[in-house]
């Protein structure tokens, strides 16, 4: 009674697979070296990034609104992985109900087993779709806005990117074929919540009249308006691709302008 059989071990390959997976067999060392390398990497990257944008000196709650370490790590995985990358390809051409183990594995050429041990469920797969159509997103949207001096400038390239991604039909397409299962799970209700929270922290910080971490909070609900007419016109253009949305965006520009310049009026009022 002593010598049981891991009843894990009986099911590898058929409907389980490993709890762990990051063993590499032979190619250890050479998977190590790279990782550590990697690691170096963004370390002296962000290291430069903190040191010239003054995120050394806030504090954790105050950051740009997104891991930048796990951003760049996210963004450099998912791209580079083929099976993620079919996966987007299945929804984006058959929808949601088609999206099963054996279409991905069909669309990536991979064997089926591979596939759920990439994702090890239904729950696993959506949430790095989510991942990657509404994460990645926001990593293009930091990189482009982080080239833009706070305030005005800032504030106008991102309406101009949310004007643009408006028009990126199959990214929207995803994003609604994935909200209705999303919202039906406990699990990856939570996870798109937060997803959602820092969405609007990166359009608050965005929006701030300057470099000032205390802006944030005062700008959330006009930060949650700008996600919601970004998503709305979004879903609008889905409906109509040839929708004109440029006289609509010129007055959103003009309201949002009037809204920081009356709020920046008030605090220096205040202050």
């Amino acid at each position: 009674m002593g010598h049981k059989v891991n009843p894990i071990g009986l099911r590898l390959g058929i409907n389980r697979t490993w709890d762990s997976r990051w063993f590499a067999g032979a190619d250890y060392a050479k998977l190590l070296h790279e990782d550590m390398k990697l690691r170096n990497h963004l370390r002296a990257k962000l290291a430069e990034e903190c040191e010239s944008d003054g995120y050394d000196r806030m504090t954790r709650k105050d950051q740009l609104p997104i891991d930048k370490a796990l951003a760049l790590l996210a963004r450099e995985k998912l791209s580079s992985d083929a099976v993620p990358e079919a996966a987007k390809r299945v929804l984006a051409r058959d929808g949601f109900r088609s999206l099963t183990f054996e279409s991905i594995a069909r669309e990536a050429g991979e064997n089926q087993a591979s596939i759920g041990y990439h994702f090890r469920n239904k729950a696993g797969l959506v949430t790095a779709l989510v991942d990657s159509v509404l994460y990645l997103e926001a990593v293009q949207f930091i990189e482009e806005l982080s080239a833009a001096a706070a305030g005005t400038e800032r504030a106008l390239a991102l309406l101009h990117l949310h004007r643009e991604t408006a028009h990126d039909l199959e990214a929207f397409r995803m994003y609604h074929e994935l909200i209705p299962a999303v919202v039906r799970s406990e699990e990856l209700r939570q996870h798109f919540r937060k997803m959602m929270e820092w969405y609007r922290q990166l359009d608050a910080w965005a929006l701030a009249p300057s470099g000032d971490p205390r802006w944030s909070d005062k700008l959330q609900p006009l930060a949650l308006l700008t996600v919601a007419i970004a998503d709305g016109v979004g879903l609008q253009v889905q409906a109509d691709p040839d929708l004109d949305i440029s006289a609509a965006f010129e007055l959103w520009t003009t309201l949002v302008k009037s809204y920081l310049g009356s709020l920046t009026a008030l605090t220096a009022a205040d202050a």
